[in-house]
């Protein structure tokens, strides 16, 4: 590769690969034909379709350890489709961007940029262009537990201990108003809980055009029936009459909830439940008259 480069002439040509959310892995390449990296720096070998043709922007890179970002254009189509877009299998997936010798893509790869994919953006044409955000991106996200009133644990996981299992049910479309509202009947044997209970729960088809995919929930009761479902995104595909699904109940992560509707308070990860005045503390409460110590709001008191 070093050699090929300082020749007086080069044949090289950028190409890409993205590893979905689903662990799927697409290749691309700006050349005109295919080409198939066997050996070399990468760890990822395969055929790297020229169908997936894509053009990038300018890099910009800054030594301000602010995000580096580049843009990349390309056509929709059967290897990259709206569904899976909407599905969110591209969301955050790593990518890297690579030269090769197009005439001899074992010879070496030059990696130009390695990052994840942010913001999507299409147009009723076809064609998308995404966001490449490169390393840096992550030094911005938080990676460490922080002191709220809040729990900071996910609903089922091994922190929490709530069995999700046990509270997943099942149902049939019965009437379809778009691809984010329908009618559904709870099938024989599941709970039939007050509504709201499913709000912020997630509803995973499993049959249909939308299987495997799954949405958050935004109201199980959009005129007080339990039947009637509304995500907040759109399913990636039309939705049927027919179609079942798994539903799984939400938490908005709050004592009261906890304590209520999961009877779970004992594994409740928030700080300050029991200290009177924590929330105004969390807040930068304000001192009393005097100037002493803070000053505990009215009506609240400690808890045994």
């Amino acid at each position: 590769m070093q050699a090929h480069i300082a020749s007086d002439t080069t044949s090289l040509v950028p190409c890409w690969y993205v590893i979905r959310a689903d662990g799927e892995i697409v290749r691309g390449t700006e050349a005109t034909r295919d080409v198939v990296i066997s050996s070399g720096a990468l760890q990822i070998p395969g055929t790297y379709q020229a169908s997936r043709n894509i053009t990038m922007s300018d890099m910009r890179s800054a030594d301000d350890l602010s995000v580096d970002n580049t843009e990349v254009a390309g056509s929709l189509g059967v290897d990259l489709a709206v569904a899976d877009i909407e599905a969110g299998l591209y969301d955050n997936a790593e990518i890297v961007l690579f030269l090769v010798n197009w005439q001899a893509p074992d010879d070496g790869q030059i990696i130009l940029r390695r990052g994840n994919i942010g913001n999507i953006r299409r147009t009723s044409e076809g064609q998308y262009s995404a966001e490449l955000r490169g390393l840096t991106q992550r030094l911005t996200q938080t990676i460490v537990r922080t002191y709220g009133t809040s729990c900071d644990a996910d609903l089922g996981d091994t922190r929490c201990g709530v069995d999700l299992e046990a509270l997943t049910i099942t149902g049939t479309v019965t009437a379809v108003t778009s691809r984010r509202r329908f009618d559904a009947t709870l099938d024989a044997g599941s709970p039939a809980p007050a509504a709201g209970y499913y709000n912020g729960g997630l509803l995973t088809f499993t049959s249909g055009d939308n299987a495997g995919y799954g949405k958050e929930l935004r109201r199980d009761a959009a005129e007080g029936a339990p039947g009637e479902l509304e995500t907040y995104e759109p399913l990636p595909a039309t939705i049927e009459v027919g179609d079942t699904f798994t539903l799984r109940p939400g938490c908005d992560k709050s004592a009261a909830t906890c304590r209520a509707k999961f009877a779970n308070l004992v594994n409740f990860r928030g700080y300050g439940l029991f200290v009177p005045g924590a929330g105004d503390m969390i807040r930068g409460g304000s001192r009393d008259a005097t100037g002493g110590d803070f000053a505990q709001p009215a009506g609240e008191q400690a808890q045994d």
